[in-house]
């Protein structure tokens, strides 16, 4: 193959979390085809419907008002994020850890 694959394929299945090592269930969300980690126990309280396709990839989307309910073979989960034990080092990953402190002075104010 001349060229590279451009980036991996996204983590789908069984896996541990980044940040608490947990297991966790790796789906790629209908919508938008984004990696989203779920908890690994079906939970009736849950609102992500979870379901394995046909080439056994794990697929989630979540209840809307249109959908509500889950269809076929789809089963109820818990979003991983809202039982994390460490969700604030993801948000503080994102913004790089810096605080805004102030505006840069344009020229005419120095």
């Amino acid at each position: 193959m001349p060229y590279p694959t451009p980036r991996p394929p996204a983590p789908n299945g069984p896996g541990r979390c980044p940040r608490c090592l947990l297991a966790v269930l790796w789906c790629i969300t209908t919508a938008n085809r984004v990696p989203f980690a779920v908890e690994v126990d079906r939970d009736p309280n849950g609102n992500q419907a979870v379901r394995q396709d046909h080439t056994g990839r794990w697929l989630t989307r979540q209840l809307t008002r249109e959908r509500p309910t889950t269809e076929a073979d789809e089963h109820l989960h818990m979003p991983h994020l809202a039982n994390c034990p460490a969700p604030e080092s993801f948000r503080t990953a994102r913004t790089g850890g810096r605080a805004r402190r102030g505006v840069r002075p344009v020229r005419w104010q120095r």
